[in-house]
């Protein structure tokens, strides 16, 4: 187990990046209300640390969004348009023995690695971690995560 109780996992994501922008509060709250104004239900919030005035700031959807996406795209968004890409798979580690337990992150790394996974965005919290990966390496990845964790 090692802090992990339930591994599962979810096809067809997207994951949109902005790359360079605007490092504020403002500006990022504007970013995903325009897509919450749209029903967007969005996952995996990640942004990069601030480089100057500006962030690297991601998400992810399902797939099947992708059309509301394009259409909710604020228009200071089409000057700089996101990166939009498709074709991922989301697996969740959980445990509520998370909050305790060292190491549950290195260890699904570890494990990942070994099998060949590259991990496209992460994203954690008290209990669970989330992965974003290549949805042709799932079931590489929990294999691998299955055993790394004896589930």
């Amino acid at each position: 187990m090692y802090g992990v109780s339930k591994i599962t996992s979810e096809q067809n994501i997207m994951l949109t990046t902005f790359p360079s922008a605007h490092y504020s509060a403002q500006s990022l709250a504007e970013h995903l209300d325009v897509f919450a104004r749209a029903g967007i239900v969005v996952d995996m919030i990640c942004q990069s640390a601030p480089k100057g005035d500006s962030v690297d700031f991601s998400f992810t959807t399902s797939y099947k969004n992708f059309a509301a996406v394009m259409k909710a795209l604020p228009e200071a968004a089409k000057v700089h348009p996101p990166l939009i890409s498709g074709g991922y798979s989301k697996i969740n580690l959980y445990g509520e023995d998370m909050v305790t337990c060292c190491g549950v992150a290195s260890r699904a790394l570890t494990a990942l690695a070994g099998a060949n996974v590259e991990i496209a965005l992460i994203t954690t919290s008290d209990l669970d971690i989330s992965l974003l990966i290549r949805q042709q390496d799932e079931d590489a990845a929990l294999a691998a995560l299955q055993a790394a964790f004896e589930l």
